[in-house]
């Protein structure tokens, strides 16, 4: 893409629970110097949604971090106006314990995750686990191929709405121990990418990107035994985050 002399903005939002927050800020925000001419303002939240909704692109990192609902319509005509929103890994998720100490959804924030298009339901164990490229047509997939997560990942189990084009997808891993969801049927596939259009806007999800250092999982433990490093550390999850960014500014 040839360097232009307009300067564009993006909100970055990365925060909530239970990822190394700091890792993720960190390589983003290289990715994103890149360009040149791109300037980035950080968030931990949408609290300052206006501002937030100013610039010309958004990017998000978070978990049980979501809008307030009368925030949602500010990000849904940020979409309508043609503006685009990439969406990574746990940005569709919002989760708590019950009293058998599961993991599940509770109600609430249903427009929010209608306007994603999904929303985060469980995963099984983290493994290794083979993602395929479906769709090569579009800038993002244009040019990879079918992969495995060496080292493993969160393969998310989501429910979907509304109408997407799957880019990337892989096939249910077995059950989602230690959530209230826990069955999910053999043999079917889940999105791991998909590009949701709304009006003349549009929104790229991106469920790979975990990681977790040691001290990521308080209140629940001060020290988080084993470091789970998740995709962060495979080329092809590079070249799918350099390709996301310039889908950002393909219009």
């Amino acid at each position: 893409m040839a360097e232009s002399k307009k300067k564009l903005s993006v909100s970055l939002i990365v925060g909530g629970d239970y990822h190394d927050l700091d890792y993720v800020r960190h390589r983003l925000l290289g990715f994103l110097l890149e360009v040149p001419n791109l300037r980035t303002r950080c968030f931990e939240n949408f609290d300052d949604i206006e501002g937030i909704c100013n610039s010309d692109y958004l990017i998000t990192y978070t978990c049980n971090v979501v809008p307030r609902p009368e925030q949602v319509p500010h990000l849904r005509n940020f979409l309508i106006s043609g503006k685009r929103w990439l969406a990574l890994h746990g940005t569709n998720s919002w989760l708590a314990l019950n009293e058998n100490k599961e993991w599940f959804t509770p109600a609430g924030h249903e427009e929010y995750f209608e306007l994603i298009g999904s929303q985060f339901a469980a995963h099984p164990p983290i493994e290794p686990y083979a993602v395929s490229v479906i769709d090569d047509d579009h800038i993002v997939s244009k040019g990879c191929d079918d992969f495995e997560v060496v080292g493993g990942d969160e393969l998310y189990y989501m429910h979907m709405f509304g109408d997407f084009r799957v880019l990337m997808e892989a096939v249910t891993q077995g059950e989602a121990r230690g959530f209230a969801e826990r069955k999910w049927s053999s043999g079917i596939t889940h999105p791991v990418l998909y590009e949701k259009t709304i009006e003349n806007g549009a929104i790229l999800y991106c469920s790979l990107g975990h990681r977790r250092g040691h001290w990521d999982m308080e209140p629940l433990t001060n020290y988080y035994k084993k470091e789970e490093l998740g995709a962060w550390e495979l080329p092809i999850f590079d070249k799918i985050l350099r390709n996301s960014i310039k889908w950002l500014q393909e219009k």
